[in-house]
């Protein structure tokens, strides 16, 4: 090998492991600030739990970090910063397990500015969850929507309680923890 070649060889090595390092490193910010955003968010610590998912969303933009992000603008009454956020996270990803967040948080967000497309964003959060086949009660939502009526004291914990349970029921699976998904569709043995 001559010289040349094995100078470029070490080269391609540093480079690539300064790649691995930067990458880890900053997955690893990003999960920090994700699980301390989630925390905070529960607590109700709306100002900080901002923070935390504007951080995660600036080193990894992705619907995820987004969604978390639109539905603490709601809690917090930024229904203008709720809506771009959740209508960004929409664009960005329509496959993650945060999908149905967005679309919840959407029609919430839709019928708070009493926007005309408020019903049918709720229209297609209750066809969502729906299709997942999930083990909700969605009849008070479906009056809602017949009635083209909304009681928020009703809706906004039910579809909070239903993203919360889903997201959760989805990390369990990921980590390979009984969950839902994982005792309903195993296999008869």
């Amino acid at each position: 090998m001559t010289r040349n070649v094995k100078c470029i060889a070490i080269s391609l090595t540093v480079l690539s492991t300064l790649i691995l390092v930067s990458c880890s490193a900053k997955y690893a910010a990003y999960s920090n600030e994700m699980f301390t955003g989630k925390k905070l968010l529960q607590e109700k610590e709306y100002e900080k739990a901002k923070e935390y998912f504007a951080q995660a969303s600036n080193v990894q933009q992705d619907s995820a970090s987004l969604a978390l992000l639109g539905a603490t603008y709601y809690k917090m009454g930024d229904l203008a910063n709720a809506e771009r956020t959740i209508r960004e996270a929409e664009r960005i990803d329509k496959n993650s397990y945060y999908f149905m967040r967005i679309l919840g948080y959407k029609s919430l967000i839709l019928l708070k500015q009493d926007k005309p497309e408020g019903i049918n964003a709720l229209r297609q959060y209750v066809d969502y969850v729906k299709a997942l086949n999930l083990p909700f009660e969605m009849h008070d939502i479906e009056t809602m929507i017949g009635k083209n009526t909304v009681d928020f004291a009703v809706l906004d914990p039910k579809i909070e309680e239903q993203v919360t349970w889903y997201e959760d029921e989805n990390e369990r699976l990921e980590n390979g923890v009984p969950n839902y998904f994982s005792e309903r569709y195993v296999p008869n043995r």
